[in-house]
């Protein structure tokens, strides 16, 4: 048992420094394109993964997505990660979608300058997908799972999105851009609909640094739940307790 115990926990481990690596580089050395690169080490523990390119992105109507990254010289990529440790029996595999914004100026609507070189941080959530799916991967979890991550530059070009702009989702939904700094919830509304479509998980849960009103409102101890299921909820803020990564419920 011991030696079980101390596997899992350097798989555990070594989940969290990936994350860590990736969260930690600078944009210019970490971009949507270099994200992908550097998770090809899950590929070597069994991950399957499946990557859109920027023409499939367009192909496929993930306007809201695409919108954002349209800025940046940096094409945008989604990456779909794929463990079956239940050897594919699951009929309803479970879902960890995360926000991969690589730098976020704010693009048109830019945010100010103070602070914002910690805007490297927007794919944090991108980040925390990536290394729990290595995590599983080395501990064998016996569970199917994808992971999905948007992958974007927003930055204030020529060719940027604007205020008031109007985009078509993948959903077929239409959404009027009033702030440009609002991008993180425009790449998951097409990565969600795209897993929830293809794979209809059981769940999902997205992973993001949505926004920083949050931290007024909980400070640094808690992170923000917002969730439309009460059991996955109260599961989630067990779990939260006995890892002390704290969670608190939005109404």
């Amino acid at each position: 048992k011991f030696k079980k115990n101390l596997t899992d926990a350097i798989s555990t481990l070594k989940g969290v420094f990936l994350t860590r690596d990736l969260v930690s580089e600078p944009a210019n050395e970490l971009y949507p394109k270099k994200f992908v690169d550097v998770c090809a080490v899950l590929k070597k523990v069994g991950v399957q993964i499946e990557v859109l390119d920027e023409k499939k992105i367009k192909s496929l109507g993930m306007n809201a997505l695409y919108g954002v990254a349209q800025g940046s010289v940096k094409p945008p990529r989604v990456m779909i990660m794929k463990w079956n440790g239940n050897k594919g029996k699951s009929k309803n595999p479970l879902a960890f979608i995360g926000k991969g914004v690589t730098f976020d100026t704010g693009g048109i609507s830019i945010k100010p300058s103070s602070g914002m070189e910690d805007m490297k941080w927007d794919m944090g959530g991108a980040g925390v997908v990536a290394g729990l799916l290595y995590t599983l991967a080395l501990r064998k979890a016996k569970v199917d799972v994808i992971g999905a991550v948007g992958l974007v530059e927003n930055m204030p070009d020529g060719n940027a999105q604007m205020p008031g702009d109007i985009v078509k989702s993948m959903s077929g939904q239409t959404i009027e851009v009033l702030n440009t700094d609002a991008e993180g919830r425009l790449v998951l509304a097409d990565v969600l609909w795209y897993i929830n479509k293809k794979f209809k998980p059981c769940f999902m849960i997205d992973l993001a640094t949505l926004t920083g009103a949050i931290i007024v409102a909980l400070g640094e101890r808690y992170a923000g739940l917002f969730s439309n299921d009460d059991k996955l909820s109260k599961n989630i803020i067990n779990a939260s307790k006995k890892t002390r990564e704290l969670v608190w419920r939005m109404p």
